[in-house]
């Protein structure tokens, strides 16, 4: 754990029946990182049997089924445009990043403090950046399963290899 992070969850209402999307977020000294998944209270055998043939993971410590729906990640220098709302910032990035960052009410000003502290101390690089497209690759890695702790999710990709990075990839990290 560093010393500057925060880690927060945001639960949206149902969108039908018993599901809901649930929003990991974690922000830390290299960027933003968000994991949205769309979860499913877990009932008898047979909602197990057919949540896992689903694509459906069991989110630990919780009678609840999970399923990926995506992750994104935005490295501070890579950040175009902070957009504050009630309680809410939106922020773009890289060509075409846009992550919604949903805060409660009790955390809205740690969450805009620190977007607001990383994008001031943290010089804009408009140029192509070998670190910052690790970033999309790993946003549409399937090696992982629902339920995972995006925390420790974002540790093993910056602790791990470094990945082969093809020039589209590159590209995606050159501002506009």
């Amino acid at each position: 754990m560093h010393m500057d992070t925060l880690v927060w969850s945001i639960e949206l209402p149902p969108e039908t029946g018993s599901w809901y999307t649930a929003v990991d977020y974690v922000m830390n000294d290299l960027g933003i990182f968000a994991k949205t998944e769309k979860r499913s209270k877990k009932s008898g055998k047979t909602a197990q049997l057919w949540g896992f043939r689903a694509g459906k993971n069991k989110v630990k410590g919780t009678d609840y089924l999970a399923r990926i729906q995506g992750r994104q990640a935005l490295l501070w220098e890579k950040i175009t445009e902070v957009i504050p709302g009630d309680r809410q910032i939106t922020v773009f990035g890289n060509r075409q990043t846009k992550i919604v960052l949903f805060c409660s009410p009790e955390n809205f000003s740690a969450v805009r403090d620190m977007v607001e502290r990383m994008t001031k101390t943290r010089p804009m690089e408009r140029g192509p950046s070998r670190k910052a497209a690790g970033w999309p690759c790993w946003e549409q890695d399937e090696d992982w399963e629902a339920g995972e702790s995006l925390e420790e999710m974002v540790e093993a990709e910056r602790n791990g290899d470094q990945r082969f990075i093809e020039d589209e990839i590159l590209a995606e990290t050159v501002l506009r």
